[in-house]
């Protein structure tokens, strides 16, 4: 019995030592398989990285140019492309190969064109010089830009139009007024005697633009297509006699002084000059105390003599306060004469004012 069990333990022992062997054959033929592998990836004179706007490669070569690597990895260049070699350059390990790749960038102008160029810039302010160039237009950078920023730091730049052009428009001639003296018109009165009429003229503009709106402009030229017809308008030159005083209230004579002041006295008449008012306008010849002015009418300030006061004044003769002025302030008169003239000669002076009962 022993010596059948330690039989069968010895077959038991040689099969698994049997399959151990096999297992261990097949594990050292995929290690040296998988070497093999290994070792036609990495096989290689020469590691380079290749590197573009996109990302980076690591590319493994016994090609000896930069050219012949490009060809053998099928990597191509744009016209636009930049390298930061020649193609005719030495491949050497751990070289740094770097494509600088064209794009496409679009501008929004003025808010509300867009505008692409495929370019190949770094900054802002190289894309905006080629738009410039491409369109011969000025244009400047939108708020929040400046040159320095990279060209890909908005997906559209903004810019706006700065730019001149001639142009020709039709615009208004105004008329002018004529004016033409009348002798037999009362002074102070005007009358059309024949309307005025616009005409038109072309002129020939230089005009700013920016952003698309105007800003200014120059003319260069002027023509003009229909004149105007100017407006034509009388005045009146008739100096107006004076209409005769009218006393509201007689004087006898017989009337006692009261008081006697020292006044300063001038001199008016109700004439245009005076005034400012002619025959036919509102309140022309009409006192304060609502009677017309003329010859013995004064004007007076209240407070020191009351409207409707009887008066001898030196060197005029009798008079009524009836009428006040803005610059007759206390002791002051002034005397109505029945022309401008006879005023103008009265000129100002002292004189003796009585008050009569």
């Amino acid at each position: 019995m022993i010596n059948m069990a330690v039989h069968r333990f010895g077959r038991l022992l040689n099969v698994i030592v049997f399959v151990f062997i096999i297992i261990a054959t097949l594990f050292m033929f995929t290690s040296i398989v998988k070497a093999a592998d290994d070792r036609e990836v990495v096989s290689g004179k020469y590691a380079v990285v290749v590197q573009d706007n996109y990302g980076s490669e690591v590319c493994v070569t016994d090609t000896e140019t930069v050219g012949d690597l490009f060809k053998e990895k099928g990597i191509t260049l744009g016209k636009k492309d930049i390298l930061n070699c020649e193609l005719s350059d030495s491949l050497s390990g751990g070289m740094v190969i770097n494509i600088k790749r064209a794009e496409n960038v679009t501008f929004l102008i003025d808010g509300n064109e867009r505008y692409t160029i495929y370019m190949n810039v770094y900054t802002v302010g190289e894309a905006l010089s080629l738009l410039r160039e491409e369109t011969e237009v000025n244009y400047t950078l939108g708020k929040g830009l400046s040159s320095s920023q990279p060209y890909d730091v908005v997906d559209e730049i903004p810019v706006v139009s700065v730019y001149k052009k001639v142009e020709t428009r039709v615009v208004d001639y105004p008329y002018e007024t004529e004016t033409i003296e009348n002798p037999e018109l009362e002074e102070g009165v005007t009358n059309v005697i024949s309307e005025g009429v616009d005409g038109k003229k072309q002129l020939t503009l230089r005009v700013k633009y920016e952003g698309g709106v105007e800003k200014d402009y120059d003319v260069i030229d002027e023509a003009v297509i229909k004149a105007p017809i100017n407006k034509v308008v009388e005045v009146g030159t008739k100096k107006n006699e004076p209409e005769p005083f009218v006393p509201v209230m007689s004087f006898t004579g017989s009337e006692s002084v009261v008081r006697q002041l020292t006044m300063n006295s001038s001199a008016y008449s109700i004439d245009y000059a005076c005034t400012g008012k002619s025959p036919g306008m509102p309140g022309y010849g009409i006192t304060a105390s609502g009677i017309r002015a003329g010859y013995g009418i004064v004007a007076v300030d209240p407070s020191v003599i009351p409207l409707g006061t009887k008066l001898y004044v030196e060197g005029y003769g009798y008079a009524l306060a009836a009428d006040t002025g803005g610059a007759i302030k206390g002791n002051k008169i002034d005397l109505c004469f029945n022309s401008y003239n006879e005023a103008v000669n009265y000129g100002r002076k002292n004189v003796q004012v009585y008050v009569l009962s």
